[in-house]
């Protein structure tokens, strides 16, 4: 008897629609969490990340890892360039995700031999594949360069060598990252 009041008593007090509500709110976060990349690195060959464009693009030192999207750190030598991605005038590099992910920041190291300028473009594409949206657009200072952009489904990076540097036609990237920033 007291086990059928008890059945009774749960049911009709809704703390069963209170812990379903609970579960689903957390789901909802969880998805969140696993669309914005967990607050990883999501460019990273770590992560599932490539070059789509890796047969375009010049690696500068072919006896040392310099794809951008390495997970690894940086050896540099004094009388050795350090390994990084070059893209002749009028080309892109192009970086496609394991999946879409939610991201609104996106960091590039530039390559600072030379103190070179880059003109270049930075575009986020959409889930589609086609829609394309500026998030840099101008200049580029030989450092670490950050683009921070309204919260955006992406599943490729595109960077485009649109005016070269100072020194010559060329764009060269050493290090790509994409990420959810709070």
């Amino acid at each position: 008897m007291r086990f059928i009041l008890l059945i009774f008593f749960l049911e009709y007090s809704n703390f069963f629609g209170v812990k379903a509500g609970l579960c689903q709110e957390n789901l909802f976060q969880r998805q969140k969490h696993i669309l914005r990349g967990l607050k990883l690195d999501v460019a990273s060959t770590f992560h599932g990340s490539f070059l789509s464009t890796a047969r375009t693009n010049i690696f500068w030192r072919k006896d040392i890892d310099d794809n951008p999207l390495r997970f690894s750190l940086y050896y540099s030598y004094p009388t050795i360039v350090v390994g990084h991605i070059v893209m002749p005038l009028g080309t892109s590099a192009i970086v496609e995700f394991l999946q879409s992910y939610e991201i609104n920041t996106i960091r590039f190291w530039m390559w600072e031999g030379g103190h070179r300028i880059t003109n270049m473009q930075v575009f986020v594409i959409g889930v589609d594949g086609i829609t394309e949206t500026i998030v840099f657009d101008g200049l580029a200072q030989p450092a670490v360069v950050k683009a921070k952009f309204s919260s955006q489904i992406v599943s490729k990076i595109r960077f485009f060598n649109r005016g070269g540097n100072t020194v010559d036609s060329n764009m060269s990237i050493i290090k790509i990252q994409a990420y959810y920033a709070f």
